[in-house]
């Protein structure tokens, strides 16, 4: 079982679009596509951030002569720490959207997950 972070849009009519269930811990599609899952869910900010990092940690290790083996390694711990702390990005996106965080549901999967939410009927944090 795994924990997701369940947020409302408090504007939203339809109560099944209104939920957006974010899992705690790694994210491995930010970790392997990392500006292409920023963008894919609306940071822009991050995306560019992203990209805008990655491109000066290549120039450094280049401008430093460090060989291929380095640059990887480098770039490797840079995306462990992206997959490590997007869903945290994630939260902080929704909620600057105006989306509030309610309660925390386990489940196999986001839609287990949702399910066990709406049949809960809680819309505020306790």
């Amino acid at each position: 079982m795994r924990i997701y972070a369940a947020y409302v849009d408090p504007a939203s009519l339809e109560e099944d679009r209104a939920v957006t269930m974010v899992k705690e811990g790694m994210c491995w599609p930010a970790l392997l596509f990392s500006v292409l899952w920023a963008a894919w869910h609306g940071l822009w900010w991050i995306a560019l951030a992203l990209l805008a990092g990655m491109a000066a940690a290549l120039a450094a290790l280049a401008a430093a002569g460090a060989d291929g083996a380095t640059a990887l390694a480098c770039l490797l711990a840079l995306s462990v720490y992206i997959g490590a702390t997007a869903n945290d990005w994630r939260c902080r996106g929704l909620e600057r959207r105006g989306r509030r965080l309610v309660a925390a549901v386990a489940g196999r999967s986001a839609e287990d997950a949702a399910r066990r939410f709406l049949e809960r009927g809680e819309r505020t944090i306790r």
